[in-house]
Formats: C-alpha cells, structure tokens, sequence
C-alpha cells in the first residue's frame, strides 16, 4: 500500500470503508451463493482490491501461456519445423541452454497443464480481445466525434463489468467497473469519452535459475550464491486442513515450479518476471482518466495507468486519439520469446521504455482510428511490444467499413459492432475451391462446396454455409500441426492463444508451401491442397454425422449456442437452471468483429467469450449515447435486472448511455438515500 499514490489509496480506502460499513450494519441478507456455501466475508481490505486488478491484468495476458509451450514444442519437433510456428521466431534457441539436460520443456508442459486447469476452474478461458474505433468531426454526420468500444471477455453471470455512474464535485463519469475496484474502466463524463483493448502486451519472462546443490534455496547469479526470499502463506480450505506453502523469490520473480527431479548436475528452477507488479501507481492513471477533460489529460493520465491495454479516446473538442499503456521492459540480449538463463546476468531488463516514446497518436489524417488487437507499432520502432498480436481479420473489416462512406452517425456503429463478415473466409473459400477441383466428391460434398462458392462470407445463426466453414476452421489446424506435435502440445498450442496458430496458418498459406502441410505418418507427401481439401472433406463428415444428411438443416445455430454460465451454474446442472443464461443459437465466429468464441477442437458453442460491454458516444448529442451488456447489472438471479439486457444484446440493440442528472431521475427505479447519522 506503502507505493501507491495518494489519490489512489484514497479512493481505495473509501470503498472499502463502504463496503465494510454495510458488511456491519445491513439487515439485509447476504447473496444466496455465500449461503449456499455456509461462508461469511471478512472486512474488504485495500489489499483485495489490488488483488482484483492484478487477477483482471494477469487474465488477460498471452505471454504466461506461450513462452513455455514455445520451449516444449522446440524439443519435440527441433528448431527449423519450429520456426514456422512462432511468426517472428528467435533462432539459435538450443545454445541458450549450452550444458546437459534443458529442463525447461518439461517444465513447461507441467506448467501449462496446472494453468490450464486454473483457467477452466477460475472460469477464465482466453486472453481477452476487443474492438475499439473513433472518428473524428470530419468522419462524423454531426461534425463531433463519435466513438465505440466492446472489450472482448469471458461471458459470465454475474459479468465481469458493474455499470455505474459517479456523480461528484468535480467528476460525473459513467460507465463499466470491474466489481472490487472504483474506478470507471472505460466509459465516458461530459467532457471525454475512452475505451480499452488488450495490447497483447508481452510483458512477462521465464529465467531458469540454477540452485546450490546442497541448499535449493540459494540460486547463482554471476557467479555467486544468492538467497532467495522466502514468503510463507496459506490457504484456508473449508472442510479440510489449511494448505501452508512457501512463496519463493528471485531477483528475476517467483519460482514457479521446481525442477530438481531432473538429472542435471545443478538443480534448476523456472522464475517468472511481470511488469505489472512494477507499477503500483496504476490507480492513479483510472484516477484521472475518470477526471479527464480533453485528450491531454488522457494522455496524462495513460502514463500511470500501466496494464496490458490500449486506450483508445475521443473528446468534445473533436480531438481524438490512442495510446498502448503497458510497460515495456528494455530487454538485454533477449527478445523475451523463450525461457533464458538467469545465472548469467547477461539477459536482464534495464527498466522500461519512457512515457513518450510509448506508441501513441493523436488526430490522424485518415480521420479515424482503430484497433482490434493488431500490431500498433510502427516499422524501425526499436522496442519489443509483442509477438501475440490477433489475427489481422477484425481490423481490416472495421477499416474496410470505415473507408466505404464518407461520414458515419451512431446508428452506422451499432451496425459496425454487429457485423460477421469472416475476412479469413473471403480469402480461403477460393483455395477451398481450387483445392477440390479434380478430386471425386460425394453428393452432399459437391453440394457443400456450391453453397460456399454462393456465399456472402457472414456467420449467421440461419447460415449453412457458416457451419461449413467454421467447422472447416476447427479441422484445418489439426491436419496441419496435431500429426507432428502429439495430442497434448497441439491442444495447448491451439487453445493456449488461438491467434498464434491461425496467424501462422495465414502466413504459411499465403506462401503455399510449408513441411507443416506433410503428414509424416503416411509414405505420401502431402501439400497445401491436400489438405485444404481433406479439412473441408472432414468437415463434411462431421455435419452429415451430427446435423443429418439433409444438408437444408445444417443451419449454425444448431452448433452454435451460447449459455452464459455462473460459477455455481457450471458446476451444477440443478443450479444451472436457476443461475445460467441460456442456451441461445447465436451469430458470429472466433474473428469476426461481433465475435463469438469458440474454442477450436473442443466444439462449436460460443464458451470463449464475446462482447462483453458495448457502448457508443456521441459528443454531438450525447442523449443518442448507448450501451448494453450481456445479461443484465444485478447478480441476484430473482432480480428483474439479472438477464433484462440479454435480449437486446443478442439482438444487437442497446439502450441509453445516461449522463445528465435530470435524464437519470427519469430512468431511476429505486432511490436509495444515505443521510448523515
């Protein structure tokens, strides 16, 4: 608490101080969850607020998922078939680790099993994703700048984002809080409106320490025995003993993992660094960007708002902009790609990269900017961002609509935020074709392939044709990379960051060639179109097995459904019928600009988030400001404000962003006053 700033630890103290009051003085009884599980909360500490920022940033960050799979994959199939994989691949990987056994893979495969069993318990599946573009007064019908924002997260009940309104002396700011933090995270006051998107930030790093053979709580550092620090702590679990363990610290991070089983003559251990803890003055950052009055201030404000994000950022004098928060670590000797050694003092960071020279622009000429995770640094820029940028497809659609007219009012947006136009399907549907041609095909085959050759390339519930490609999409990569990598490293290869393989199956298929396409299990030596046809042939097989042999009944919708689950919901299916959302046939696909994740190789429902929070901003006439959610602003499932905004959602409709104080007495329900003593 000591580091952070005063305006922040403020903010912190006072909401946990309201919490608390009313933990002590309601009547009221608690959610029916703590009920159901016999368990009553202790006081709100400021320390579990910054406990949720840390949880929300390490959630949506790429790099814990992919150094280490990096490391595993090079061991399983060697650096040149490796090299592929990875767009941008650092060479000479087997020299880092130049004595005996490299223990790293190992570790690596141990760790992403525990993470990935963390993610599917915690109820966190991806990364995040989001789509964010303003235009300025020349952009717009009304002359004044109009904006929209949807974060891409995992769609739960109660969501992630609280919606609130903060009307104070000096500040009336409106928009989605994440429940623990009080602080807008995006949204809009009278005079600024701003957003986030997830940078893709690479901004962690894995170094293998060496330990003392006789005493593993000393590591080397050039050439002398430090001691780590040791925490101990524990986890009270009900019903059971208490879990004690031990935290132990490098000067490069946490010890993640222990890998003094292996045969080396050192014992080794995997540390892991993390931006995020360096910058403890992050609060002061939503601190001022709640408080913004112009673009400057925003710009001000996003030089302590460190995080894996972007914002993007609009206000009413027309001036509009964009600025990637994160800290970038000035790396020494490494690209922060692979696990590197720790003992030699040669891969370090030498701090960070200065506030201005971070990425960040402001008024272009082109009138509007955006950002769909895509890459947001300049050729020749000198710093490391990020190797795990998104797939290019929802950025270039968002810019193909924004350059197709002239001038856009807020309706033209709700449309944008709507659209399912698969840009991946307009470039592969003719290699698909191609693929086929003199190759024998079944009836219902030759049928399938003449509706994608009709199709407009959007993924719609009522769409056979969406079925057909998105079931495509999922056998693609396993006729590609599942043959040479094994079950377990595929799967983590591909659900670990699902932008990483199919950048690379862009990159691969633009050149037509790749030792990828070979299966090495057959005499034969397979190429591209042997297997753009056997993926689509596969597809085929798996719509006729699981919709029928009536190809007019493969509509997308039947595989394609969306249930927004609550914790207790997933785990049960009797509370899942008074918890849960759904299931709803639902548009869209993995890169669409409405999307609606599926996880590749585990099936078509949408379980890997969506639009979790849409809004739109218009400074001309902020009454036509709107925003919905998915599901609705209360967690109690007997409210009518539980799920009230699940069928506007689905429906692509919204309702008012409400600022104005006398608007907000119109649209109140409830009035709650808090009097003095």
């Amino acid at each position: 608490q000591g580091k952070l700033s005063p305006e922040g630890l403020s903010s912190l103290k006072a909401f946990a101080a309201g919490v608390n009051y009313y933990l002590e003085n309601d009547d009221h009884p608690l959610p029916i969850e703590f009920q159901i599980l016999g368990y009553e909360p202790g006081p709100w500490q400021v320390t579990d607020s910054i406990a949720i920022m840390l949880y929300v940033a390490w959630t949506s960050n790429y790099a814990f998922k992919t150094e280490l799979l990096h490391a595993a994959i090079i061991e399983k199939v060697g650096e040149d078939l490796a090299k592929d994989l990875f767009i941008d691949y650092p060479s000479g990987f087997p020299a880092i680790i130049p004595e005996g056994e490299n223990p790293v893979p190992k570790i690596g495969l141990g760790y992403l099993k525990t993470l990935h069993y963390a993610s599917e318990f915690l109820g966190f599946n991806n990364g995040g994703a989001s789509n964010s573009w303003v235009v300025g007064p020349k952009k717009s019908k009304s002359g004044q700048a109009l904006f929209a924002n949807d974060p891409h997260l995992n769609l739960t009940v109660p969501s992630i984002w609280y919606e609130g309104h903060l009307s104070v002396p000096g500040m009336n700011v409106s928009g989605a809080l994440v429940a623990g933090m009080p602080f807008i995270i995006g949204g809009a006051n009278e005079h600024v409106a701003w957003g986030v998107t997830n940078s893709h930030h690479d901004d962690a790093d894995f170094f293998l320490e060496k330990l003392h053979p006789d005493n593993k709580d000393l590591y080397l550092f050039k050439g002398k025995w430090e001691k780590m620090k040791i925490v101990k702590t524990s986890i009270r679990v009900k019903g059971a003993e208490t879990v004690d363990y031990e935290i132990k610290v490098t000067r490069h991070g946490p010890i993640i993992d222990d890998l003094n089983k292996h045969k080396t003559s050192y014992g080794h251990a995997v540390a892991m660094r993390w931006a995020q803890l360096d910058f403890p003055k992050a609060f002061r950052g939503y601190w001022l960007v709640n408080r913004a009055k112009s673009v400057k201030d925003i710009e001000e404000a996003a030089g302590f708002a460190k995080s894996g994000q972007n914002w993007l950022y609009a206000d009413k004098q027309g001036d509009i902009g964009f600025y990637f928060l994160g800290g970038i670590p000035k790396r020494r000797n490494f690209t922060g790609e692979l696990p590197v050694p720790g003992w030699e003092g040669k891969y370090e960071w030498d701090g960070y990269v200065p506030n201005d020279e971070q990425p960040h622009l402001i008024n272009p000429k082109q009138g509007f900017i955006v950002n769909a995770n895509n890459k947001i640094e300049p050729e020749g820029y000198p710093h490391i961002i990020t190797k795990y940028y998104a797939t290019p497809d929802r950025f270039m659609r968002i810019q193909e609509l924004l350059r197709a007219k002239e001038q856009f009012g807020p309706e033209d947006f709700e449309t944008m935020l709507d659209d399912v136009l698969i840009v991946m399907a307009r470039d592969w549907v003719p290699l698909i074709v191609t693929s086929l041609q003199d190759r024998q095909l079944s009836n219902i085959e030759t049928s399938a392939l003449e509706r994608l050759q009709r199709w407009d390339f959007c993924s719609r519930k009522n769409q056979i044709e969406a079925s057909i490609f998105n079931v495509f999409l999922n056998y693609l990569p396993e006729n590609t990379f599942k043959n040479r990598l094994g079950q377990d490293l595929y799967v983590y290869y591909l659900t670990g960051d699902k932008n990483i393989p199919f950048n690379v199956l862009r990159e691969i298929i633009k050149k037509g060639d790749s030792p990828w396409f070979d299966n090495p299990d057959t005499p034969e030596i397979e190429v591209m179109n042997d297997v753009l046809a056997k993926s689509f042939k596969d597809s085929v097989r798996y719509l006729e097995k699981n919709l029928g042999d009536d190809i007019q009944k493969w509509q997308w919708g039947k595989l394609h459904t969306l249930t927004i689950y609550h914790p207790f919901g997933k785990k049960s299916k009797f509370l899942g019928k008074f918890f849960n959302l759904g299931p709803f046939p639902v548009d869209g696909s993995i890169f669409t600009v409405n999307p609606t994740y599926f996880k590749i190789s585990k099936g078509f429902q949408a379980k890997g988030g969506g639009a979790s929070f849409r809004y739109i901003i218009d400074f001309a006439d902020p009454q036509k400001s709107k925003r919905i959610l998915p599901g609705g602003i209360s967690g109690n499932f007997m409210s009518p404000h539980y799920d009230d905004q699940m069928q506007l959602w689905l429906e692509g409709k919204y309702r008012p962003f409400v600022l104005d104080r006398k608007e907000v007495m119109k649209d109140k329900m409830c009035l709650l006053k808090l009097v003095p003593n």
